[in-house]
């Protein structure tokens, strides 16, 4: 009873910070796992060793907080669900789904009120991955994983589950999808063989956006002088994530870690090891100059949230491209009259809050958390389940084929058979929300090589060093609260390229950063860091 009410309290201060608004390893991941998950979407059946229920026991009904729209055919995937769990691990599943928008007060609530609640998504933004935990609303998996998901523990690599770790200890199931920050460049492939540049892009040897800067010119150029109705278009659809130009691991607000040898220009921090307040660097400064002169040359658009609104000029097919983030494989065909194909960078990168960006909790107060990690290790490492999560009831909504010796889902003559996949009454690719990706069977409408490409992706990741590290910010929430406020009036204009005197803004953004406590919040941070590292590394 005082466990109970302790963590109530603890709950209770929680929602009230949350109404208020408050608040591994540095060397290329493992390749093992990942071959051992794409084995599995391959139609190589798993054994669940762990979740067949014995008879004499009492079915257990599990309560699942979900982040899903709950498609129109939603009532037919719970059903099939429920026949499966019960025959597989005698419970049954009262799935208690909200959309993305109502989610996070939704779960905040029934979390608060101690609703019976027994698996729950749970990510940086929505029911707060960190204060959760820190709160004690989520149960320890170490030994749950063990014991009855050793399946799951084993497929995924190692440094996805030291990223999901607080203090050593799993408490969220991450998605194993891609886990891996991969700013690919998807060109019009049609154009850039029209132009002759096509070679180019694919030697650009391209890892940051400066790479294919001279393409961009020399491309545009010819552009314009073999369409002169496009002229005045601009020739690359902007991107303003800042990874492009730098890769990074933001700790919290502005403390940074760079990623092993992407700081270049400053040596000190290239290692990995050093925190830094990121706006500050030569790094940042370059690429905003680079995004100024790109918008003032007409390369990216001016103003361009409101450039193409309708995407007129994209769909004409009269820019080189854009770049993405996490795309594996494009649509080649997306386009009617032309096509498209991508080049990843040389190399990609992950951290701690991509990691924890999309998980799976078992509430502390679960009566039932054997079953409910029973549950959970039948959706990640079964591939029916998996792939029924994803695409609906098998015979119904997808069929099983085989396709150069490869099991696949194929949507011939069901119902998700329909000309446009937006109208598939239980389509979710590829729902991020939960489980292990490659252990889907992969749709014959998909690109055959895709889980190739994207195990690649998260095999070449290189991890931040701080994988795992976590910042506890108490000491310098209002040094942070104040800072944002910086970044909100400097960086959110200087990133789309149409600020003058790029110069003299960054001098006064950092100075104003300086003023705010932006030295208190690295040098808390860097403490933190030693700390952690001093045991972990």
């Amino acid at each position: 009873m005082k466990k109970i009410l302790a963590l109530s309290l603890a709950l209770m201060m929680v929602l009230a910070l949350v109404l208020t608004g408050c608040g591994g390893s540095g060397n290329q991941t493992t390749t093992t796992a990942a071959a051992a998950t794409t084995a599995a979407a391959a139609g190589e059946k798993t054994t669940a060793a762990a979740t067949t229920a014995a008879p004499s026991e009492e079915t257990v009904v599990l309560h699942w907080y979900a982040r899903q729209a709950g498609d129109k055919d939603w009532p037919l995937v719970e059903e099939e669900y429920n026949k499966k769990f019960l025959e597989d691990i005698n419970a049954t599943v009262e799935w208690h789904n909200f959309q993305n928008a109502d989610y996070d007060q939704k779960a905040t609530a029934a979390m608060s009120a101690q609703q019976p609640m027994d698996v729950v998504f749970t990510s940086a933004s929505q029911l707060r991955f960190l204060t959760w935990q820190k709160a004690g609303a989520f149960m320890p998996l170490n030994d749950l994983l063990k014991e009855y998901a050793a399946e799951t523990l084993a497929s995924i690599p190692q440094y996805v589950w030291d990223g999901a770790s607080v203090a050593g200890e799993i408490y969220g199931m991450p998605t194993y999808k891609d886990m891996s920050v991969d700013m690919g460049f998807i060109y019009n492939q049609t154009l850039a063989q029209e132009l002759g540049i096509e070679e180019k892009i694919l030697n650009s040897g391209y890892t940051y956006g400066k790479d294919l800067d001279a393409i961009f010119y020399e491309g545009k150029e010819l552009r314009d002088a073999a369409h002169p109705e496009w002229a005045s278009n601009y020739f690359v659809s902007h991107r303003q994530d800042m990874h492009i130009y730098y890769h990074a691991d933001t700790l919290t607000s502005i403390a940074t870690a760079a990623i092993e040898g992407s700081f270049l220009n400053d040596g000190e921090l290239a290692e990995g090891k050093k925190i830094f307040n990121v706006y500050a660097t030569n790094e940042y400064a370059d690429g905003i100059k680079l995004i100024t002169r790109w918008v003032d040359d007409n390369i990216f658009p001016f103003d361009p949230q409101n450039a193409d609104p309708e995407a007129v000029i994209k769909k004409s097919g009269a820019t080189i491209g854009a770049f993405t983030w996490g795309t594996a494989v494009p649509n080649v065909d997306q386009y009617e009259n032309w096509k498209q194909w991508i080049i990843h960078p040389t190399h990609s990168f992950t951290y701690t809050g991509y990691i924890q960006a999309v998980m799976n909790a078992i509430a502390a107060h679960s009566e039932n958390p054997e079953k409910a990690m029973q549950a959970l290790n039948l959706m990640f490492s079964d591939p029916v389940y998996s792939t029924m999560w994803r695409f609906g009831v098998e015979g119904v909504h997808w069929n099983r084929v085989e396709k150069d010796g490869v099991t696949r889902a194929d949507f011939t003559g069901t119902k998700n058979d329909v000309p446009n996949k937006s109208d598939r009454p239980f389509y979710y690719w590829y729902h991020a929300e939960l489980g292990n990706l490659f252990t889907c069977y992969l749709p014959t409408d998909l690109a055959d090589d895709f889980f190739t490409v994207l195990s690649k992706m998260n095999e070449d990741a290189i991890a931040s060093y701080y994988m795992g590290f976590v910042a506890d910010t108490a000491n310098v929430e209002n040094e942070i609260a104040a800072c944002a406020g910086v970044i909100a009036e400097y960086h959110d204009t200087l990133k789309f390229g149409m600020t003058p005197n790029v110069d003299e803004q960054i001098a006064a953004f950092n100075e104003k950063l300086n003023a705010n406590g932006a030295e208190k919040i690295v040098a808390d941070v860097q403490a933190q860091a030693d700390a952690w590292a001093a045991e972990n590394r």
